[in-house]
């Protein structure tokens, strides 16, 4: 079997100082696939997602790329998995857009040539390479959306994990941002409300609700059944 680029096993995870937030996940992610998690909120999905990178660590095992994510690991797995926030102002905190994104490999040590071309290739691939010199605070959400994605890109990642990455969206941003996601080739977890999003990036769905996951398989055969989908808050 091929090593799986995520796998959890039995997690669980309570928020002081009773609160369930997720319990007995078990999902396992292969290499390239684009996978949305959804579910109402509560359901878990951005505590899943913090999970990934050692945000946070609860009961149970996360492989990442077949090495157990714990205290001792978490910066090195961090480097394997880009994790981006559903507000950009929490990943975005630099005078201007080339600052931002070259600060992650400015302080993995990479050399200075090395990092230029880095940030360049990760504006380039988000289309934001002319709004290098400006700053972050006069972008559009769209735009700062897309410069928070640069910023994990340019560690170059195996794994991309969204948090409703389209949410706030204007229709022309929103358009811009699912053109984008569609080209990506690492490992893709999205997690949104977004169903339109998750027709048009993700063949398989995963759907949490009050911290477990009640299905999993193809997006066309989830999102096909409207009754399921009431009964989950999703439709």
């Amino acid at each position: 079997m091929t090593k799986a680029a995520v796998e959890i096993t039995h997690l669980t995870y309570v928020y002081p100082p009773d609160r369930v937030a997720l319990r007995e996940i078990n999902l396992r992610i292969a290499p390239g696939e684009h996978v949305a998690l959804v579910g109402p909120n509560g359901a878990g999905k951005s505590t899943l997602l913090w999970h990934l990178n050692g945000l946070l660590i609860g009961q149970g095992e996360v492989r990442i790329l077949g090495t157990p994510l714990t205290p001792q690991t978490a910066r090195r797995v961090r480097h394997q998995v880009g994790l981006v926030f559903q507000a950009p102002q929490d990943q975005l905190f630099c005078p201007t857009v080339f600052e931002d994104v070259a600060y992650a490999p400015l302080y993995a040590g990479l050399p200075p040539a090395e990092v230029e071309a880095r940030v360049r290739a990760a504006l380039d691939q988000v289309g934001m390479r002319t709004h290098a010199a400006r700053s972050p605070l006069h972008l559009s959400l769209g735009e700062q959306k897309r410069v928070a994605l640069a910023t994990v890109l340019v560690m170059q990642p195996a794994i991309l994990a969204l948090d409703e990455p389209t949410a706030g969206l204007d229709p022309r941003g929103r358009r811009e941002l699912i053109a984008l996601l569609q080209t990506l080739p690492q490992t893709l977890i999205l997690a949104t409300h977004d169903l339109d999003l998750v027709r048009r990036v993700c063949p398989r769905t995963v759907v949490l609700d009050g911290g477990v996951i009640v299905a999993d398989g193809p997006t066309a055969q989830i999102l096909g059944d409207t009754t399921f989908l009431l009964a989950h808050g999703l439709a």
